[in-house]
């Protein structure tokens, strides 16, 4: 899996770099931001009744070119740190000692980007989706990557030639392998991975600076 998704990054930043060097619109915009993530919870992991995450602040950081006068290309990194807290199952039935820790999640996808108007009017709706990675390491939880993704929305406000204001909510679910099932076509049984979608939703506020242009 990391060696696919190795793959898809290096071609998506090859298309993305060819992009931009094809848009005729030099500089690039920085936007750090800050915003509130829903932390989600699992119900599928052998042997955990319960895996619930708190809610908490999220922050990060994204590289923006526009390629188009509607559309960029956004190297997108956010990081989150969250409580769980959860019960294993018992042996004997009902629940089992408390399950206790902490969950980080660094997400890191390149997206795309696309306005509902032209640059040259001060306030525009946007849709933006994009892939990548998640890392999710902690107290009492191994370091894993995983391939994920991302859809959002928002409103950028131009605050003047250079800074923006921009307010987006976004989803970022993460497929997540909890057991294995055995599927059976006309010709052939094989193991298949099951598992579910750990999905957590983000609010942001982001100013965003153009540099070199």
């Amino acid at each position: 899996m990391r060696r696919v998704l190795v793959a898809v990054l290096a071609l998506a930043s090859l298309w993305a770099t060819q992009a931009v060097a094809q848009s005729g619109n030099p500089g690039v915009e920085i936007m750090p931001f800050v915003g509130y993530r829903w932390g989600g919870s699992m119900s599928t992991i052998s042997g955990v009744r319960n895996f619930d995450v708190e809610d908490n602040v999220s922050y990060g950081v994204t590289l923006d070119k526009m390629v188009q006068r509607m559309s960029a290309v956004e190297l997108y990194y956010a990081h989150f740190s969250g409580d769980l807290k959860g019960s294993f199952v018992s042996p004997i039935g009902g629940e089992g000692p408390s399950l206790t820790g902490t969950l980080n999640r660094d997400d890191i996808h390149l997206n795309g980007v696309w306005y509902a108007y032209r640059y040259n009017q001060p306030t525009r709706p946007y849709l933006t989706a994009g892939l990548g990675t998640s890392i999710s390491s902690g107290r009492n939880i191994d370091t894993i990557w995983r391939f994920s993704w991302n859809l959002g929305f928002g409103i950028r406000h131009d605050l003047s030639p250079k800074a923006a204001l921009r307010l987006e909510g976004r989803w970022l679910p993460v497929w997540v392998t909890t057991g294995s099932a055995v599927y059976c076509d006309p010709w052939y049984c094989y193991g298949v991975g099951t598992g579910e979608s750990f999905d957590q939703f983000a609010a942001t506020v982001g100013l965003s600076y153009a540099i070199g242009r």
